[in-house]
């Protein structure tokens, strides 16, 4: 690697070498550890040309990097100079009446929301990781979260987008070309910025809290509540997951509205109970199952086969119900996690809902999706110098 010529490229302190730096940026939230080369923080598009440009001479893997949340490793580096670009924060002017702002990639979810609260407008997308995850590696991931039921996924809240490909050469995207950089863990290119889409916050918010002896009951009430076009997030905890935050130890359906339809008015029991749920896969980490999966199955008797599955091995779960969403919780090696996917996979579910692939889980990807990202990498990253090893 010609380091040298990769020092022409940024200020000084935007390149290190350290060791220091190497060993933290040498995995991302995922058990995956990998081999960092070099840390490059780039504060503009440009930078990010040259960089990309620079790796194509030298046929050097760079690793897009946001906020470091992801789960599955796709910012884990393999040989790889790490890109992250939590140095470009800059925003654009709000357009209230379209409702809609420019954000650079870096942009952190909870600091734009609470830019935006005062003018009563949000990004809706709230994963777990909401108040560190960047808005480049939402749209990479093609994140999802507590309030998909009614917000859907950032491919939703994605006017247009800017992506700087493995030839350094700039894409303004929209519309269905979207798709060939949304929730491709930026093995196509780097998303730089994006204008969003935003939408009115909330006036009220109200909680239903249930338990359940009985899934067929607990499923069926699910079914009655998607119905409500007030529903804006819909929580599902198993027996052993409400047990570790010291609910009633069964299974427990957590209703969000935007509306008085909830249960539970008092904001301050709303909040509780939010905290509670927010809290729970730290919780689990800590009681011994730090390893978090996320299937999604769709139809609801499907979802019941793997819920009892679930069940039955007293495997903790929780998840986006609404959504199909679950999170399976593992101890660290357990072989179980395997069966989880051959299950999902004969269930004619997904490997993912909104982890994305990375390196954890491009063993359980099916042939048709393999094929669609090498087409797009003959396209967009023709020296393969882009996340390389990811997704396939």
């Amino acid at each position: 690697m010609n380091l040298a010529a990769l020092r022409t490229l940024l200020p000084p302190e935007n390149i290190s070498v350290a060791q220091e730096d190497r060993l933290v940026y040498r995995q991302d939230a995922s058990f995956l550890r990998g081999d960092c080369q070099a840390v490059v923080w780039p504060r503009n598009v440009e930078e990010v040309c040259a960089l990309t440009e620079w790796a194509a001479a030298e046929m050097v893997d760079l690793v897009p990097r946001g906020a470091g949340t992801g789960l599955c490793g796709g910012a884990t580096p393999q040989h790889s100079v790490v890109v992250d670009l939590s140095h470009m924060t800059r925003l654009g002017p709000l357009d209230a009446e379209r409702k809609t702002i420019r954000a650079e990639s870096g942009v952190v979810l909870g600091a734009l929301n609470r830019h935006l609260s005062p003018h009563g407008l949000f990004l809706p997308v709230i994963p777990g990781s909401h108040r560190a995850a960047s808005i480049g590696g939402m749209i990479a991931t093609d994140a999802a979260g507590l309030r998909a039921v009614r917000y859907g996924s950032m491919r939703n809240w994605v006017a247009s987008l800017t992506l700087v490909d493995g030839n350094g050469r700039v894409h303004q995207l929209s519309g269905d070309q979207m798709e060939d950089a949304i929730g491709r863990e930026g093995v196509t290119g780097f998303i730089v910025e994006t204008v969003l889409r935003l939408t009115a916050l909330p006036k009220q918010r109200t909680i239903t809290l249930l338990a359940f002896d009985d899934q067929d009951k607990l499923l069926a009430q699910r079914e009655r509540w998607l119905t409500s076009p007030h529903l804006t997030a819909l929580e599902y905890l198993n027996p052993p997951a409400s047990e570790a935050i010291v609910w009633a130890p069964k299974a427990h359906l957590l209703a969000e509205f935007d509306s008085s339809e909830g249960q539970i008015a008092e904001p301050q029991r709303v909040a509780e109970l939010w905290r509670a749920r927010d809290g729970l896969y730290p919780v689990l980490a800590r009681q011994g199952y730090p390893v978090i999966e996320d299937p999604q199955i769709k139809n609801a008797d499907r979802l019941r086969d793997l819920l009892t599955w679930l069940d039955s091995e007293r495997i903790p779960v929780f998840g986006h119900l609404g959504m199909g969403i679950i999170h399976p919780c593992f101890a660290p090696g357990d072989g179980r996690v395997d069966d989880l996917y051959q299950r999902v996979a004969d269930l004619g579910g997904s490997v993912s809902g909104e982890h994305g692939i990375g390196l954890k889980k491009k063993e359980y990807t099916g042939e048709t999706f393999r094929a669609a990202i090498r087409r797009l990498k003959a396209v967009y990253d023709p020296h393969n110098i882009l996340n390389r090893g990811k997704l396939c």
